[in-house]
Formats: structure tokens, sequence, C-alpha cells
């Protein structure tokens, strides 16, 4: 089994060991999400929010070492009359990484703007599960080459990193009016040179703070 399709296992497993503690039974969690509406929720149709989610992003190669970044931005949401709908929006994401080798201990820095596509499933009043797709749009990308004899980072030739397609799957939790906590899993992917050390696959863990604005107060209750 590869790490992603592990990691989504693991991720699916967690969500529905979180549902079943909440619920008295499968059936009642079925009734009540067919009886369920965004608007009973305190929900409007649009709606806003911003967010910041410390990451921890690693690639597929054995021989590098995740670290932490920082991914920011906004979103924007559309609900239907029942209890789903869809998000897309904007974020900055900044993905880190070491080599851990004894020849070669640089560390890369690479700089996305990130596109997400997703739907969104609302259970219960507090509990958002997400899944869809996202797509990474390269803007920088720099590191400490071990041929670099320069102090600090320069920059990656072009076509040495690129942009690149994902998916992701999330849970997200209301802690109290506005504001929300989440716990998202993302890879992406796209073809890489097999003639170069870099690689264009990642896969990371993204734990969210979010705050809506312009909308109604959920229902906390």
């Amino acid at each position: 089994m590869t790490k992603p399709l592990f990691y989504q296992l693991l991720l699916s497993i967690s969500v529905l060991c979180f549902q079943n503690s909440k619920a008295q039974s499968g059936d009642l969690l079925i009734q009540q999400y067919g009886k369920a509406d965004v608007e009973n929720m305190g929900l409007r149709k649009w709606n806003y929010d911003l967010h910041i989610l410390p990451n921890f992003f690693n690639t597929n190669n054995r021989t590098t070492k995740g670290k932490l970044g920082i991914s920011f931005g906004g979103t924007v949401r559309y609900n239907f009359k029942k209890s789903y709908g869809l998000r897309t929006g904007i974020d900055i994401q900044t993905l880190k990484y070491a080599y851990n080798s004894e020849e070669d201990q640089s560390e890369d820095q690479l700089i996305f703007l990130s596109i997400p596509l997703t739907g969104r499933l609302y259970p219960t009043n507090r509990v958002k599960i997400e899944l869809g797709f996202v797509y990474n749009f390269l803007l920088s990308a720099k590191g400490d080459h071990p041929t670099n004899t320069k102090e600090g980072a320069v920059a990656y030739p072009d076509g040495t990193f690129s942009d690149s397609f994902g998916m992701l799957s999330a849970v997200h939790y209301s802690v109290w009016k506005r504001i929300s906590v989440s716990l998202q899993y993302q890879f992406q992917k796209s073809e890489t040179s097999p003639l170069q050390r870099e690689t264009n696959y990642f896969n990371g863990f993204l734990l969210g703070i979010h705050y809506t604005f312009l909308t109604a107060k959920t229902n906390s209750n």
C-alpha cells in the first residue's frame, strides 16, 4: 500500500470513528442526515472564510524529511438546500523539506498558489466532511543545492519543479460561532525527469483555523 492511500484510509477511519462516537447508532445518523438542511443549521447559501494552516509536507523520496510550512488564504462556499455544498478559493502554500543523507542535507522551499474545488457534507451542525481536487500553480522554488557555493538558498532553474494536480480530504469541526478547526490530508504530483534528484510528488497534513465572515453565525447547538 502506497503512503497516499494509507493516509487516506487512516483519515477515513478517523472520520468514521468520530461520527460513530457522536451518534447513537448508524441508522440514527442516516435519519438525521436525510432530514438535515443547511438553513436549519444557521448557514446561508453563500459563505466566506479566512484561514491559516500550518502544514507538514514531504516528498515520496525516502532520502528527504518533511519540515513545517504554512498555508493561508480565503474560501467561498455555496450550500445547497440540503446538507451539502461546494467550495473553492485561493491559498498561498509554502512547502519545506530537507534532504537526509551524509552527502546532502540541503533544504528546499516551494511556494504554490493553490485553487481547490471540493464537495462538502454536513452530517451534523458542528462536523463537516470534505473531499475534492486541488490545482497548484508554482510561484517559486529555491533551495541549497549541493553544488551551490553561494551563501543562502538560490532559485532552481525553470523546469525543475512545475505546476501540479492533486486531491484533498478534510474534516472540519465548529468550535464556537464563526470559528472552526480542520485536519486535512493532501497530495499533489506532476511529471518529473528521472535524471534529477528533485521530485514533483508531495503529500502532507494541514491543521487549520478558520474564521467565517459576511454570513449568519452558525448554530452551535
